[in-house]
C-alpha cells in the first residue's frame, strides 16, 4: 500500500539473479541521484574506467556520440548516465500516473 508502506510483496527472482549465481561475476549496487549526484563508489568506478581509456573517446564515440559539451570520455559517460537516469525517472512517474488514473477510474465505476 503506497499510502502507508504496508502490504505484501510477492517474491520475484531478481533481474540479475543469473549474475549472482556465477562465481566469476561481481554484482555491485550503486546509488545515483536523479539530480546528478553520484555516490563515492560510482565516482571511483568511473574514474578507474576513465583512467583505463586515458579519458579519450574512441573514433566512433567522437564521430557518432560526442557533442560540443562531451569532448572527453568521462564527460560523455556522465552525460549518457544522466540521460538514462532522467528517462528512468520519467518512466516511473508515467507508470505511477497511469496506476493512479486506473485506480481513480475503478473507484468511479
Amino acid at each position: 500500500r503506497p499510502s502507508d508502506g504496508g502490504g505484501y510483496v510477492a517474491y520475484k527472482k531478481a533481474d540479475y539473479a543469473h549474475a549472482l549465481s556465477r562465481s566469476d561475476t561481481d554484482v555491485q549496487m550503486y546509488l545515483f541521484e536523479t539530480f546528478g549526484g553520484w555516490c563515492n563508489a560510482v565516482k571511483r568506478l568511473f574514474y578507474q574506467m576513465k583512467d583505463k581509456v586515458r579519458n579519450k573517446l574512441s573514433k566512433r564515440q567522437h564521430e557518432d556520440e560526442a557533442s560540443w559539451s562531451t569532448r572527453s570520455w568521462l564527460s560523455l559517460q556522465a552525460q549518457r548516465m544522466s540521460v538514462a537516469l532522467q528517462l528512468a525517472a520519467a518512466e516511473e512517474i508515467a507508470t505511477e500516473l497511469r496506476l493512479a488514473a486506473a485506480s481513480e477510474d475503478a473507484a468511479v465505476a
